[in-house]
Protein backbone atom coordinates (compact mmCIF):
# COMPACT_ATOMS: atom_id res chain seq x y z
CA UNK A 1 0.00 0.00 0.00
CA UNK A 2 1.24 3.23 -1.00
CA UNK A 3 2.36 5.72 1.43
CA UNK A 4 0.35 8.39 3.08
CA UNK A 5 2.80 10.83 4.70
CA UNK A 6 6.42 10.12 3.90
CA UNK A 7 8.85 11.52 6.75
CA UNK A 8 12.54 11.70 5.51
CA UNK A 9 15.85 12.52 7.21
CA UNK A 10 13.89 15.21 9.60
CA UNK A 11 16.35 17.10 11.80
CA UNK A 12 14.97 20.47 14.08
CA UNK A 13 17.22 22.09 16.63
CA UNK A 14 16.01 25.07 18.83
CA UNK A 15 18.40 27.99 19.26
CA UNK A 16 17.72 29.81 22.91
CA UNK A 17 18.65 33.40 21.89
CA UNK A 18 18.47 34.57 25.70
CA UNK A 19 21.08 31.88 26.32
CA UNK A 20 23.57 33.00 23.95
CA UNK A 21 22.40 31.06 21.27
CA UNK A 22 22.68 27.90 23.26
CA UNK A 23 21.70 25.13 20.90
CA UNK A 24 19.17 22.09 21.94
CA UNK A 25 18.77 19.16 19.46
CA UNK A 26 15.36 18.12 19.34
CA UNK A 27 15.16 15.29 16.38
CA UNK A 28 18.18 13.96 14.40
CA UNK A 29 17.95 12.71 11.12
CA UNK A 30 14.13 11.04 11.82
CA UNK A 31 12.41 8.67 8.79
CA UNK A 32 9.41 6.39 8.53
CA UNK A 33 6.29 6.03 6.20
CA UNK A 34 2.68 6.05 7.18
CA UNK A 35 0.08 4.42 4.88
CA UNK A 36 -3.66 4.36 4.97
CA UNK A 37 -5.37 2.96 7.58
CA UNK A 38 -2.24 2.44 9.27
CA UNK A 39 -0.97 3.31 13.22
CA UNK A 40 2.46 4.58 14.45
CA UNK A 41 3.13 5.11 18.07
CA UNK A 42 5.67 7.15 19.21
CA UNK A 43 7.40 6.27 22.08
CA UNK A 44 9.83 7.43 24.49
CA UNK A 45 10.86 9.62 27.78
CA UNK A 46 9.64 12.92 28.11
CA UNK A 47 11.73 14.79 26.76
CA UNK A 48 12.43 12.57 23.53
CA UNK A 49 11.18 14.54 20.60
CA UNK A 50 7.88 12.89 20.29
CA UNK A 51 5.59 16.05 20.49
CA UNK A 52 8.24 17.97 18.25
CA UNK A 53 8.09 15.57 16.00
CA UNK A 54 4.60 15.86 15.46
CA UNK A 55 4.02 19.86 15.65
CA UNK A 56 7.12 19.40 12.54
CA UNK A 57 4.35 17.11 11.10
CA UNK A 58 1.76 19.50 11.65
CA UNK A 59 3.69 22.53 10.81
CA UNK A 60 3.59 24.20 14.21
CA UNK A 61 7.05 23.95 14.08
CA UNK A 62 9.71 24.52 10.54
CA UNK A 63 12.36 21.88 10.59
CA UNK A 64 15.93 22.37 10.25
CA UNK A 65 16.20 19.62 7.43
CA UNK A 66 14.63 16.85 5.53
CA UNK A 67 11.30 16.20 4.11
CA UNK A 68 7.50 15.65 4.94
CA UNK A 69 5.54 14.58 2.26
CA UNK A 70 1.80 14.37 2.17
CA UNK A 71 -0.08 12.56 -0.69
CA UNK A 72 -3.30 14.36 -0.18
CA UNK A 73 -6.28 12.91 -1.73
CA UNK A 74 -6.71 14.88 -4.45
CA UNK A 75 -3.38 16.87 -6.39
CA UNK A 76 0.08 16.16 -6.48
CA UNK A 77 1.59 15.27 -2.89
CA UNK A 78 3.11 17.98 -0.54
CA UNK A 79 6.31 18.65 0.85
CA UNK A 80 4.91 20.17 4.05
CA UNK A 81 8.52 21.87 5.63
CA UNK A 82 8.13 23.83 2.15
CA UNK A 83 4.81 24.47 1.48
CA UNK A 84 3.58 27.82 1.45
CA UNK A 85 1.05 28.92 4.56
CA UNK A 86 -2.46 29.21 2.97
CA UNK A 87 -1.33 25.47 1.74
CA UNK A 88 -1.09 24.15 4.77
CA UNK A 89 -4.11 25.75 6.21
CA UNK A 90 -5.62 23.93 3.14
CA UNK A 91 -4.57 20.69 4.40
CA UNK A 92 -5.26 21.29 8.00
CA UNK A 93 -9.06 21.85 7.02
CA UNK A 94 -9.35 18.93 4.32
CA UNK A 95 -6.77 15.90 5.17
CA UNK A 96 -5.67 16.08 8.53
CA UNK A 97 -6.48 17.13 12.33
CA UNK A 98 -3.93 17.56 15.15
CA UNK A 99 -5.14 16.70 18.87
CA UNK A 100 -3.16 17.85 21.55
CA UNK A 101 -3.51 17.57 25.34
CA UNK A 102 -4.98 20.73 25.93
CA UNK A 103 -8.08 21.79 24.08
CA UNK A 104 -7.37 25.48 22.85
CA UNK A 105 -10.69 26.82 21.02
CA UNK A 106 -12.10 30.53 20.64
CA UNK A 107 -14.09 31.50 23.84
CA UNK A 108 -18.07 31.55 24.72
CA UNK A 109 -18.67 29.05 22.34
CA UNK A 110 -21.09 25.98 22.74
CA UNK A 111 -19.12 22.76 23.20
CA UNK A 112 -21.51 21.58 20.92
CA UNK A 113 -20.83 24.12 17.70
CA UNK A 114 -16.90 23.11 18.87
CA UNK A 115 -17.01 19.82 17.89
CA UNK A 116 -19.54 20.27 14.60
CA UNK A 117 -17.31 22.76 13.35
CA UNK A 118 -15.03 20.55 11.06
CA UNK A 119 -18.38 18.48 9.92
CA UNK A 120 -20.47 21.57 9.14
CA UNK A 121 -17.60 23.27 7.02
CA UNK A 122 -16.96 20.31 4.71
CA UNK A 123 -20.58 18.69 4.59
CA UNK A 124 -22.36 22.22 4.71
CA UNK A 125 -25.09 20.54 6.87
CA UNK A 126 -25.71 22.19 10.24
CA UNK A 127 -28.54 20.39 11.42
CA UNK A 128 -27.05 16.85 10.68
CA UNK A 129 -23.25 18.13 11.68
CA UNK A 130 -25.32 19.27 15.16
CA UNK A 131 -27.09 16.21 15.30
CA UNK A 132 -23.42 14.06 15.37
CA UNK A 133 -21.97 16.28 17.61
CA UNK A 134 -24.22 15.49 20.43
CA UNK A 135 -24.35 11.91 19.31
CA UNK A 136 -20.22 11.87 19.96
CA UNK A 137 -20.47 13.82 23.15
CA UNK A 138 -22.85 11.52 24.18
CA UNK A 139 -20.71 8.06 23.87
CA UNK A 140 -17.80 9.72 25.08
CA UNK A 141 -20.05 10.45 28.21
CA UNK A 142 -20.15 14.25 28.49
CA UNK A 143 -23.34 15.22 30.37
CA UNK A 144 -26.02 16.84 28.36
CA UNK A 145 -26.20 19.90 30.27
CA UNK A 146 -22.87 21.01 29.23
CA UNK A 147 -23.44 20.37 25.67
CA UNK A 148 -24.37 23.89 25.11
CA UNK A 149 -21.94 25.69 28.03
CA UNK A 150 -18.30 26.70 27.27
CA UNK A 151 -15.84 24.47 27.51
CA UNK A 152 -13.48 26.99 29.36
CA UNK A 153 -15.71 25.91 32.58
CA UNK A 154 -15.23 22.39 32.10
CA UNK A 155 -12.64 19.98 34.26
CA UNK A 156 -9.53 18.32 32.25
CA UNK A 157 -11.34 15.31 31.27
CA UNK A 158 -14.52 17.20 29.90
CA UNK A 159 -12.42 18.88 27.53
CA UNK A 160 -10.35 16.12 26.93
CA UNK A 161 -13.57 14.65 25.74
CA UNK A 162 -14.65 17.91 23.49
CA UNK A 163 -10.75 17.68 22.29
CA UNK A 164 -11.38 13.98 21.07
CA UNK A 165 -15.16 14.64 19.63
CA UNK A 166 -13.71 17.26 17.35
CA UNK A 167 -11.03 15.46 16.25
CA UNK A 168 -13.07 12.18 14.79
CA UNK A 169 -16.49 13.53 13.89
CA UNK A 170 -15.30 14.84 10.36
CA UNK A 171 -12.96 11.46 9.78
CA UNK A 172 -9.88 13.08 8.52
CA UNK A 173 -7.63 11.02 5.93
CA UNK A 174 -4.48 11.56 9.02
CA UNK A 175 -4.67 12.08 12.62
CA UNK A 176 -2.39 13.46 14.95
CA UNK A 177 -3.57 12.22 18.72
CA UNK A 178 -1.25 13.74 21.55
CA UNK A 179 -1.99 11.70 24.91
CA UNK A 180 -5.93 12.10 23.67
CA UNK A 181 -6.88 9.34 26.61
CA UNK A 182 -4.62 11.20 29.77
CA UNK A 183 -7.19 12.64 31.53
CA UNK A 184 -10.15 10.06 31.07
CA UNK A 185 -11.80 7.29 33.12
CA UNK A 186 -11.08 3.69 31.99
CA UNK A 187 -14.62 3.67 30.55
CA UNK A 188 -14.11 6.18 28.60
CA UNK A 189 -11.03 5.76 27.51
CA UNK A 190 -12.03 2.28 26.15
CA UNK A 191 -14.73 4.21 23.90
CA UNK A 192 -11.99 6.56 22.86
CA UNK A 193 -9.80 3.45 21.63
CA UNK A 194 -12.89 2.07 19.68
CA UNK A 195 -14.02 5.08 17.98
CA UNK A 196 -10.23 5.63 16.64
CA UNK A 197 -9.99 2.03 15.41
CA UNK A 198 -13.48 2.67 13.32
CA UNK A 199 -11.23 5.56 12.02
CA UNK A 200 -8.54 3.28 11.53
CA UNK A 201 -10.97 0.97 9.93
CA UNK A 202 -12.06 3.70 7.58
CA UNK A 203 -8.40 4.22 6.44
CA UNK A 204 -7.62 7.19 8.35
CA UNK A 205 -3.88 6.98 8.99
CA UNK A 206 -3.11 7.60 12.60
CA UNK A 207 0.19 9.25 14.67
CA UNK A 208 -0.20 8.62 18.63
CA UNK A 209 1.73 9.40 21.60
CA UNK A 210 0.87 7.98 24.75
CA UNK A 211 2.11 7.05 28.26
CA UNK A 212 -1.25 5.73 29.06
CA UNK A 213 -0.55 1.56 29.33
CA UNK A 214 -4.27 1.49 28.65
CA UNK A 215 -3.66 2.47 24.99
Amino acid sequence: MSALLEVRHVSKHFDLHVQNNKRIPALEDVSFDLAPGEIVGLAGKSGSGKSTLMKCIYRTYLVNAGEIILHPSEGPPVDLVTADEHEVLRLRRTEMFYCSQFLSVIPRVPAVDIVADSLRRRAGDTTAATDTARHLLGQLGLPTELWDAFPATFSGGEQQRVNVARAIIAGPRFLLLDEPTASLDVKTKDVVIDLFLELKARGTAIVLITHDPHT
